[in-house]
């Protein structure tokens, strides 16, 4: 049973391969990115770790593999870049643009950050039993400077948008110490997860250092009141306790644990069942591919539409205004210059032709203005595509896919130049049905 339900995958994993090369070049067109084009179902699984300064991430990180120093460790910041850890028999560290190439092809994305990044990125391979089941990806913590003008040297939120799209699981550690958020946390949950709040899990760490239920309860009313100011759902994630170490009942001032090791096992759990949510990522991730495509050609097809009605109207008055406006000319040099004709129809071919020429600017100032205004209206436009499908009881997941592509479908109406297919609404169509076959199965 389990060989065909691993057979049923390849297939889909084969098909799905087809399914982005097919619709890539359409995608293009649109100037829509697919967040997840390089599937390998069969490839391990990936975590990604996030966190503020100093929150035990790398802690986590060595005792999950066995308590072994695979990352370093301290009070003060010991890594500005991002590690990936998996497994080999043969331990080595690989760093800047070689560790790239020895990642699977689904990294690929980070050689657009640029070499500052690169020269920040590590792959470590270790021999140990846990990295044969998942991969490991740490990150620098996020802080704040003292001069906010200072920032990092390479871009921080697309490499954790990047990592964040090829992990199966992101876990966000805050600790007792430092419940808030920097305002690299904010950008992070607000632009860099964004979407994906289905593979988040928000983890409090170190939660064997509460002395007692008070102060458990103002550090997790503290993380609840941050998380919601940087969240743009109405729910908050479920967070879950955690800490480093062998499992102990009560904490050293004699708080009971019970229940926060419940919640250490269920974390616990989600790492060793990493492949199914592997698969489960790739399915979903993928299907919003296609369907956040099909929602940026509908309101952009939309969109275009409605300009180019106004701009053959536009085009059209121009040429008629300038043809009447060099026979009015040519009629009134005709009867001054009634003997010899060529002047008048000269004169009158040169006024036609300015009047034209001058005319075009004034065409483009308008269409650039309506779209403009279109851009604006988009939320009206997606409304007037999926009118029917949100008046059926579906408008949460309609409106949850647009939230995904709203604001850059908007940017390709104000200001993208389009050159969009043909019959871009059959194009659209035919995308819709190979989703509907390729997503109809798992």
């Amino acid at each position: 049973m389990e060989n065909g339900r691993q057979s049923d995958w390849n297939s889909f994993e084969r098909a799905l391969g087809r399914a982005y090369l097919r619709f890539a070049p359409l995608a293009e067109r649109y100037y829509f990115s697919f967040r997840r084009r390089t599937v390998t179902m069969s490839g391990a699984p990936m975590m990604l770790f996030l966190g503020n300064h100093s929150s035990g991430k790398s802690t986590l990180i060595n005792w999950l593999v066995g308590g072994e120093q695979v990352q370093d460790t301290g009070l003060a910041p010991t890594d500005d870049g991002f590690t990936v850890i998996t497994y080999a028999d043969r331990e080595e560290d690989v760093s800047g643009p070689a560790a790239l190439a020895r990642l699977p092809a689904e990294f690929a994305a980070l050689a657009t950050l640029g070499g500052s990044f690169l020269q920040r990125l590590t792959l470590k391979f270790r021999r140990r039993e846990l990295l044969k089941s998942v991969t490991l990806i740490d990150s620098p913590g996020m802080i704040d400077s003292a001069d906010a003008a200072i920032g990092r040297t390479y871009d921080f939120d697309g490499a954790v948008r990047i990592l964040a799209n090829v992990s199966d699981m992101v876990f966000f550690l805050l600790d007792p110490d430092k419940p808030g958020t920097t305002g690299e946390t904010v950008q992070v949950f607000s632009r860099c997860l964004r979407g994906m709040e289905f593979k988040l899990r928000v983890l409090l760490n170190k939660c064997d250092l509460f002395t007692g239920i008070y102060d458990f309860a103002r550090t997790y009313g503290t993380v609840c009141w941050n998380l919601s100011r940087v969240l743009a759902t109405k729910d908050l994630p479920k967070i879950l306790t955690v800490y480093s170490g062998d499992e102990r009942r009560e904490t050293a001032a004699g708080f009971p644990l019970s229940d926060f090791n419940r919640l250490r096992n269920e974390f616990l759990s989600i790492v060793r069942d990493a492949s199914s949510r592997r698969r489960d990522n790739i399915y979903s991730q993928s299907l919003s591919d296609f369907t956040g495509l099909s929602m940026r050609m509908c309101v952009v097809n939309r969109a275009w539409r409605h300009l180019i009605g106004p701009r053959i109207a536009g085009e059209l008055i121009a040429v008629l205004l300038s043809a009447a406006a060099g026979i009015v000319a040519w009629l009134a040099l005709t009867l001054k210059f009634s003997v010899d004709r060529t002047p008048a129809i000269a004169s009158g071919a040169v006024v036609g032709a300015l009047l034209l020429a001058a005319s075009i600017p004034l065409l483009r100032l308008v269409v650039r203005v309506r779209r403009r205004a279109l851009a604006d209206a988009v939320d009206s436009l997606f409304a007037a595509s999926y009118l029917k499908r949100v008046s059926v009881g579906s408008a949460d997941d309609v409106r949850q896919a647009w939230s995904m592509v709203r604001d850059e479908t908007a940017e390709v109406i104000r200001a993208a130049p389009l050159s969009l297919p043909l019959f871009g609404e059959l194009r659209r169509r035919s995308l819709d049905r190979a989703t509907r076959s390729l997503f109809g199965r798992k």
